[in-house]
């Protein structure tokens, strides 16, 4: 594996797609979730139900009882964000946090000084509440420290 920049995460084909295909999902072993924009894409609420419900449900179905998981989101391809988008993932980290080991983030490199803050104050919200995140550069060194590879499922 080498840098995800401008790349995806894993060369197997993710495990769900949005409609789309904007957003690809794979569920990883050990218990966690990549989330990675594949092409530029606008973060709507529709997209945040995506992760929050779809991707969710996926990873939830494959977890043994009181398992943690980590929460790996490459954001370089996002253009922009509605507020309610960030509403909607923020309240649903907040009440998933007892299944979260570890949230990382990467955002699009060019992120503006305000949409940094929003990231930055979600971090602290899920910090408050004990949730470890990190916004990183590249979400490379985080799979491959943790050896987060894609889960072999059934179809």
């Amino acid at each position: 594996m080498s840098s995800t920049i401008g790349r995806p995460a894993f060369r197997r084909q993710p495990h769900l797609l949005d409609d789309s295909g904007s957003v690809g999902v794979w569920i990883t072993q050990p218990a966690g979730m990549l989330v990675q924009l594949l092409q530029e894409t606008v973060a709507t609420a529709e997209v945040a139900r995506f992760i929050s419900v779809t991707a969710y449900q996926k990873l939830v179905s494959v977890m043994r009882p009181r398992e943690r998981a980590f929460f790996i989101y490459d954001m370089g391809h996002m253009v922009r964000h509605e507020s309610e988008a960030r509403v909607i993932l923020t309240q649903w980290g907040l009440n998933v946090r007892d299944k979260i080991e570890h949230i990382v983030v990467r955002p699009p490199p060019e992120m503006n000084k305000l949409g940094r803050m929003g990231i930055q104050t979600i971090a602290a919200a899920m910090s408050l509440v004990g949730v470890p995140f990190d916004i990183v550069e590249d979400v490379e060194p985080f799979l491959l420290e943790r050896n987060l590879k894609p889960r072999f499922m059934a179809a």
